[in-house]
């Protein structure tokens, strides 16, 4: 449910925010409506403009300052409305006390119940072990097996799809340690079920080096078998792409193919950086077996 409204709440806060800037104006700085704007307008200006045109991988988990802002702005609308006058009486005055409440709940949902995947710890995802035998499909319809990266370290990275902006800065900061990777003998695997042709456009973008490709997970067979399967999980108004898509995860293998590394995120936001992890190829000695620990959102 919560994928169905995300998209439609971020426009509503987006044009809400603009409007209130536009009441700022018109009334000739009204605090009320500074405070509306204040309430609305950061979360989506977030999300839409800041991720997008600075590439951010990864947030705090609470958002702290979004929070403060949203709800300084509707303390700000409650206090112009109720110091000055006994609260609301015109239409406008209920327009933007409205407007500053739906925007003060929003980011609080966002960040306390959206954000996060609500998932249980995988019982496929072991250190120390291998993982199960998983089917994935290069983009030229060749079928490989999980199977098959024994011999070679691997890295796999499984990611929602190209319209997350958070995925796409995730697999460009492993891109970036390509070199390290592969002084250490690493294969990439980024691994989604988005079309061939969405992949082949990210391949182009990306121009990935030889010891990196992207596979796909026909139907998330993998990720059903891994238990991170998200299903439902891609925003409503996505529909070039599927529907389900998967829980951000992160997986290092060793030449043998046993797990030296995973991360199983609670929230999407929160991504590992490559470099809190690549050392376990230089080091597989010290990963131990044992269930991981995930990353909590």
């Amino acid at each position: 449910m919560k994928n169905k409204v995300i998209l439609p709440l971020i426009m509503l806060n987006m044009i809400g925010g603009i409007a209130s800037g536009f009441m700022i104006w018109w009334s000739g700085g009204n605090p009320m409506w500074i405070g509306s704007m204040m309430a609305m307008l950061p979360l989506p200006f977030f999300l839409i403009i800041m991720t997008n045109a600075f590439g951010i991988t990864r947030t705090t988990t609470r958002l702290p300052l979004v929070q403060l802002i949203s709800l300084a702005g509707l303390a700000l609308t409650v206090y112009t409305l109720f110091s000055t006058v006994q609260g609301p009486e015109t239409i406008s005055q209920y327009a933007a006390l409205i407007l500053s409440i739906i925007g003060a709940v929003f980011v609080q949902w966002y960040v306390w119940s959206y954000s996060n995947y609500g998932r249980k710890k995988s019982s496929a995802i072991v250190k120390g072990r291998p993982l199960p035998d998983l089917p994935f499909w290069r983009l030229n319809g060749e079928e490989i097996r999980s199977s098959s990266f024994g011999g070679s370290k691997t890295l796999l990275v499984f990611f929602r799809a190209n319209w997350c902006p958070f995925c796409m800065g995730q697999l460009k900061e492993v891109l970036a340690k390509a070199e390290q990777l592969k002084a250490d003998g690493v294969q990439v695997k980024f691994i989604s079920n988005q079309s061939v042709k969405h992949s082949e456009e990210l391949a182009e973008k990306l121009n990935l080096p030889s010891h990196y490709e992207i596979l796909q997970d026909n139907n998330l067979r993998a990720a059903r078998v891994l238990g991170i399967e998200d299903l439902g999980g891609t925003p409503a108004g996505m529909s070039a792409f599927p529907k389900d898509t998967v829980m951000a995860t992160v997986i290092a293998l060793d030449d043998k193919g046993n797990v030296l590394f995973g991360d199983e995120t609670d929230n999407y936001r929160v991504r590992p950086h490559p470099d809190t992890f690549i050392h376990v190829f230089e080091n597989p000695g010290l990963s131990g077996p044992g269930h991981l620990k995930a990353v909590a959102g």
